[in-house]
């Protein structure tokens, strides 16, 4: 999940330019060509906005807009930047970040709060949302990923060993150090992900889950439905442009959540000014009917595309039979031509085939190739499926698989995977297209097969990819929720390999423990590596 694509980022890219004061409810400097409404277009349901819970790009994205961090990602070098932080020091040995808050920074007013207006931050809302986060609760994803094993003392406090973290030192209001149990390249990148988004304990204890109250750049509408998110400016929100003119730009972000054709359809009224995906099936059509918009000066609309940080992928239910057999998932593995998935149900409208391992091939100096991945081997893959009792499908129970609703893409891909295992394995494959808030509800608990899934970076390492399989965050009850490794694929050696690469003070040395695990999670084979991601993204010249 990328949780850093932000659409302030994008708005306060437009435009370079002076600044006048409004005569309105906001006295800040604003931008000459401030105001106005932004729609974009999103095809999955969002269940969470509240930090800790959410679990999908489109939930990260809204809850960006309405929470704020101590860092942001610099989005050109995607590197971590000032955000409620103004700065920060390391120590020499790297185990020690001491920050320094921005003075004057507040939590968005709200009725919760006395006199209906937001706090100021200081450092005792950062103690209060790492303690938060470091607190075994029902929904609470995000503890694992963000802080076990990294911030010192989080997971005795989180198993209830310790009432405090002790790597959380208060100097002052707007001073203080974090101690780490390693020195981690990756942690100030986490720290940007909105699920590390500073929170209030007044608000938490007003709303609880359906906290929407924050201190990012938009505020959560009352207006808002299941089907149209509706965000509007926070007239206090503490950023600036170059030119010292308030951000954001926009009066207005709605998010609409819409199947992807209709938000085409929605896009040729001219009611929408982004779809973040484009169905590959259709670019050549909307080549073709918007080509005079595309090559017009200026472009009435364009077509962006670009190799992302995204991996598309089915995960095995590792802890049902007959999917705990390793031979049974190498065998399906090999069995499925993703080369003629790329080229006949996607149109080649991806990068590439995932042929190697789990990872895109984004990364410098990270090279998947080096990974001894899957290729297409009908001969293997049967002998496979004998081997492990089965032979030529016979006794193979009907594979059961979900997908998530909104997206035709997933259909057609289940379409073709199903029938290319019952021509390569003699093996049945039912699938249903679910919602997927419900979909993925029921992919954390165990209750189908396999399950169609992909990633999007939360930051710019091999590790986010791989954070997917760790073993010991998987819980043993298999009737509690299991994130973000909804496989259930546990490998103690997996789990020292991806250690030693996230504990590495060096790139070269975190890669290299980094290529350990993705060649032994290939080959253990959880994970149905399918292609990685190009996107098409359609927008208006606004």
């Amino acid at each position: 999940m990328n949780f850093n694509i932000s659409v302030l980022a994008v708005a306060c890219s437009l435009f370079i330019l002076s600044c006048k004061h409004n005569g309105g409810g906001d006295s800040r400097k604003q931008s000459e060509k401030n105001g106005g409404t932004f729609v974009m277009a999103e095809n999955v349901e969002i269940g969470s906005v509240f930090p800790h819970s959410i679990t999908s790009q489109v939930e990260g994205l809204v809850a960006s807009q309405i929470h704020e961090g101590l860092v942001r990602l610099n989005p050109v070098t995607l590197e971590a930047a000032p955000g409620i932080s103004e700065k920060w020091e390391i120590s020499p040995d790297g185990k020690t970040i001491t920050f320094h808050l921005k003075k004057g920074v507040h939590f968005q007013d709200d009725k919760c709060y006395k006199d209906g207006k937001g706090p100021e931050i200081t450092s005792k809302d950062v103690k209060y949302t790492l303690e938060l986060i470091s607190t075994k609760a029902e929904a609470n994803y995000q503890f694992e990923p963000l802080l076990k094993d990294r911030l010192l003392g989080a997971t005795e406090f989180y198993e209830n060993k310790s009432k405090s973290i002790s790597g959380i030192k208060i100097v002052d209001d707007y001073t203080f150090s974090l101690e780490l149990v390693h020195p981690s390249m990756s942690f100030l990148k986490l720290l940007a992900n909105p699920a590390a988004a500073l929170l209030n304990e007044t608000a938490v204890k007003a709303y609880g889950k359906d906290l929407k109250n924050g201190a990012g750049p938009f505020m959560y509408d009352a207006s808002s439905t299941k089907e149209k998110i509706v965000l509007v400016k926070n007239e206090n929100y503490y950023r600036t442009d170059s030119a010292g003119c308030a951000l954001p730009y926009l009066d207005t972000v709605i998010v609409k959540i819409v199947p992807i054709e209709d938000g085409l359809l929605a896009f040729e009224n001219h009611s929408l000014d982004l779809i973040n995906t484009l169905p590959s099936l259709r670019v050549k059509e909307v080549v073709e009917k918007h080509i005079k918009e595309f090559v017009s000066n200026p472009p009435k609309s364009m077509l962006q595309r670009e190799p992302e940080m995204i991996s598309q992928f089915y995960v095995f239910n590792t802890k049902q039979a007959p999917f705990d057999n390793v031979k049974v998932r190498k065998a399906i593995n090999y069995a499925i031509d993703k080369e003629k998935l790329v080229d006949n149900v996607l149109q080649g409208q991806a990068i590439g085939a995932s042929v190697y391992g789990i990872t895109p091939n984004t990364f410098s100096g990270y090279d998947i190739k080096k990974i001894q991945g899957y290729q297409f081997d009908v001969a293997k893959a049967k002998q496979l499926l004998a081997e492990a009792g089965y032979p030529d499908g016979k006794g193979f129970p009907e594979i059961r698989v979900l997908v998530n609703a909104g997206n035709s893409r997933n259909s057609s891909v289940a379409v073709e995977i199903q029938k290319q295992l019952k021509e390569n394995l003699n093996i049945n494959m039912n699938f249903e297209s679910l919602p997927n808030v419900q979909k993925y509800e029921l992919q954390m608990h165990g209750k189908s097969d396999l399950y169609r899934d992909g990633w999007v970076a939360d930051y710019a390492s091999p590790e986010t990819f791989l954070s997917l399989f760790v073993g010991y965050t998987v819980p043993q009850d298999m009737a509690s929720a299991s994130f973000p490794n909804t496989s259930r694929y546990q490998n103690p050696l997996y789990d020292s390999y991806f250690k030693k690469g996230r504990d590495a003070n060096t790139r070269d040395s975190s890669y290299f423990y980094f290529m350990k695990a993705e060649q032994l999670l290939v080959e253990d084979a959880p994970v149905i590596p399918l292609w990685y991601e190009g996107s098409y993204r359609l927008m208006s010249n606004k």
